[in-house]
């Protein structure tokens, strides 16, 4: 097997492989809230990006429009499970539970802690 060939399975290999690892999380947080970061990179920063900061997909959640004073917890847990009213978001019943929703939102308002100290 010639250099050339070996580099035709190395790269699609690679490029799957890089796929399946997701993002990677820059925001270091308190242990406390580790288990939502992990749950919201496993099923919302496909889309929420890194750390909740948004894409070309889906809003930066880290926004005012998004603090606990403008979307209450209750709603997060409406659109997690039902997804969004206009459809842009679906649900993402079948990826949670329960659990990984209150720790998500745990760590989004973890997150939101600089836009709700800029308020007073």
């Amino acid at each position: 097997m010639n250099n050339r060939s070996l580099a035709k399975m190395f790269i699609p290999f690679t490029l799957l492989l890089a796929a399946c690892t997701g993002p990677t999380s820059q925001k270091i947080v308190p242990a406390e809230f580790q288990a939502g970061q992990i749950s919201f990179h496993k099923v919302c920063a496909g889309c929420h990006g890194v750390d909740a900061m948004g894409t070309t997909k889906a809003p930066n959640l880290i926004h005012a429009k998004y603090s606990k004073d403008s979307f209450s917890n209750n709603k997060i847990v409406k659109v997690i499970i039902n997804g969004s009213q206009s459809g842009a978001m679906p649900a993402q019943k079948r990826k949670v539970t329960e659990e990984d929703i209150k720790q998500i939102i745990k760590y989004l308002r973890y997150s939101q802690k600089d836009i709700e100290a800029s308020k007073t």
